[in-house]
């Protein structure tokens, strides 16, 4: 449990700064004059928490095959899209301006769920580098 709570914590860093970019690409394209105020800054935190939860309960303590750890992510990538669909929309009227944001948040969701997928397995890729490479330069002391 230790190990996905730090795994949930590098990924919250790694959403909310990637959340940050698409608040300010989607909100220049869609809203340029809209101004906020430092209430806005919670935004991304907000968001950055709620996408982060789903990974905390979708872990498996047993290694997935490549099929199943698709089908896991694009499950967890739908209930994060609706989670945060729901949080941004729920309540307000179907309206052409609301679905066009909506489809432009789904986009923006989909974009930083990949990158952020990317990030984490370059991380993942380096660290497993320098095990290796600790571990051969320990059997070659031995």
């Amino acid at each position: 449990m230790k190990e996905r709570l730090v795994d949930a914590l590098r990924s919250f860093f790694i959403i909310v700064t990637l959340i940050n970019v698409a608040m300010l690409v989607l909100g220049g394209a869609l809203m340029p004059d809209q101004k906020f105020g430092y209430e806005a800054f919670a935004y991304p935190l907000i968001y950055g928490a709620v996408t982060s939860i789903p990974g905390l309960f979708m872990g498996s303590s047993k290694e997935l095959s490549i099929p199943q750890t698709i089908v896991r992510d694009i499950i967890q990538l739908l209930l994060i899209i609706t989670a945060l669909l729901v949080i941004m929309f729920g309540g307000r009227p179907v309206d052409r301006d609301t679905v066009l944001s909506a489809a432009s948040v789904t986009v923006s969701v989909i974009i930083v769920f990949i990158l952020v997928s990317l990030i984490r397995w370059i991380l993942d890729s380096k660290a497993a580098e320098k095990m290796t490479a600790d571990l051969e330069a320990y059997q070659r002391r031995s």
